[in-house]
């Protein structure tokens, strides 16, 4: 049996008590009709009263339901928007273009293929002179001896060979380039103990005489880290990343060929420079510096450095933590750089991220962080169509006993390929013979083992 809403049964209880009333006080006919009628009245009355607020309800519910959908239409159309940016940023790196065939294999990977003593190997170069592979392997010292000699071995796939053993002072870096039809190596020397110049030990460069090479230049350097060779508007020049002289206050150098030899060029404010690296992009080129330590601390900026046509001039400064590796990389239409951040000093950790910067046309802006521990190097390769960084994670504050990573350059980031582990790694240097694509780790230590890696599927 339904039941009277409750307004109905208001008005019937008022109805009822005034009949009630109209009958104590009268038997009038009159009173009656005239109380009926009045009830009548109030029930049109209250029944309009609730048509009313039915009317409001639905049209508030209607706006709610208009606000909601208006809502729901909008964040539909940023999520189509967001996809459409995604797609086309995604769009704008190479994918891999590994079918499984020759040698890529669906499954790639670094195997190590040769293990081998160096001197604290902390940096090598490659090259090829005709036909034949050459790898350079950079001492810094042995025994806490510096005056040691850096070997030049001759590689062809599967052993090595010495070539040529070239007097070094703790030698840190070596580049290889060719000007005109002259074949030359530059290699960058931090401390001298042959001569007891100590950090204003020169850095020299080779050149090739068509069977080995010779010395054939001194350049003042202090305390040098890393040596780059460029090209802009046919004019070559060789920047040095020095560390220090009498502090870590120094100048780095930036040398320009001419009249068939290097002179200064320009002289950059620098604080324990670690590496240097030449960025092109488009037509604007970039001398990046990563520093290292200011003589107080190791959070100090890293300087990126415009060339105005006439020389280098300040562009930009990267917070950075005990830079000790810039390196550049392109992907698509992008163009990336990346710092090796080895120590943070106010955490006093080794586990920091190391970063990468992206070129927004403006600037470079941070892009990505990689969890690293202690890195000291980066190095950007391709195997197979598809390019990767290799990152060497020398320390985590414990042991140096840690495992390496090499990133797949994927989509709109790096992420994480191949753990590899070798014993006190300080850098990666990758080079190709044929159709292979090889990597050489250089350990740091004495004791320790450098070795090579074929890069197989």
């Amino acid at each position: 049996m339904s039941r009277l809403p409750l307004w109905a049964c208001i008005v019937a209880t008022v109805t009822f008590l005034k009949l009630s009333s109209c009958q104590e006080k009268s038997s009038d006919l009159h009173c009656l009709v005239t109380q009926l009628f009045n009830t009548v009245s109030n029930l049109q009355g209250a029944l309009q009263s609730f048509r009313a607020v039915v009317t409001n309800l639905t049209t508030t519910v209607q706006v709610q339901e208009d606000t909601i959908q208006s809502q729901e239409d909008q964040i539909k159309a940023q999520e189509e928007n967001i996809t459409k940016i995604s797609r086309w940023i995604l769009s704008q790196f190479p994918q891999s273009t590994n079918k499984g065939t020759g040698q890529c294999g669906v499954i790639q990977y670094a195997r190590r293929i040769i293990s081998f003593p160096a001197n604290e190997a902390y940096g090598a170069e490659s090259f090829e002179i005709d036909g034949f592979l050459y790898l350079m392997v950079v001492s810094y010292r042995a025994s806490g001896v510096y005056g040691i000699d850096s070997v030049i071995y001759r590689f062809d796939g599967a052993t090595l060979t010495t070539y040529q053993t070239v007097p070094t002072d703790g030698a840190l870096d070596a580049t290889y380039f060719v000007i005109g039809v002259e074949r030359y190596l530059a290699v960058a020397q931090h401390y001298g103990d042959r001569t007891s110049l100590g950090y204003r030990v020169k850095s020299q460069v080779y050149k090739w005489n068509g069977t080995k090479f010779d010395h054939f230049q001194a350049l003042s350097t202090t305390g040098a880290y890393d040596v780059d060779f460029f090209t802009i508007d046919n004019q070559q020049f060789l920047a040095f990343a020095n560390e220090r002289d009498t502090s870590y206050s120094t100048h780095s150098h930036v040398y320009k060929w001419t009249s068939g030899q290097f002179v200064l060029f320009q002289s950059i404010p620098s604080l324990g420079a670690h590496s240097v690296a030449h960025i092109q992009v488009a037509e604007s080129h970039f001398l990046a510096v990563a520093q290292f330590y200011s003589g107080s601390t190791y959070n100090t900026d890293s300087k990126i450095y415009l060339w105005s046509g006439a020389q280098f001039e300040i562009f930009q400064s990267i917070p950075t933590f005990g830079a000790r590796d810039v390196e550049t990389f392109s992907s698509g239409r992008f163009t990336f750089i990346g710092f090796a951040n080895e120590y943070n000093k106010a955490t006093y950790k080794r586990n920091i991220d190391s970063k990468v910067y992206i070129w927004n046309e403006n600037e470079f802006e941070e892009f990505q962080s990689i969890p690293t521990k202690g890195a000291t190097d980066l190095e950007v390769f391709k195997a197979c169509g598809q390019q990767y960084v290799a990152v060497a994670n020398h320390h985590d504050g414990i042991s140096s006993e840690i495992p390496s990573v090499i990133y797949e350059v994927a989509g709109a980031g790096l992420r994480p390929y191949q753990q590899v582990t070798v014993s006190s790694i300080w850098t990666w240097h990758s080079f190709v013979l044929g159709n292979n694509t090889f990597l050489f780790a250089g350990s740091n230590s004495d004791a320790k083992s450098s070795a090579i890696f074929k890069w197989v599927g």
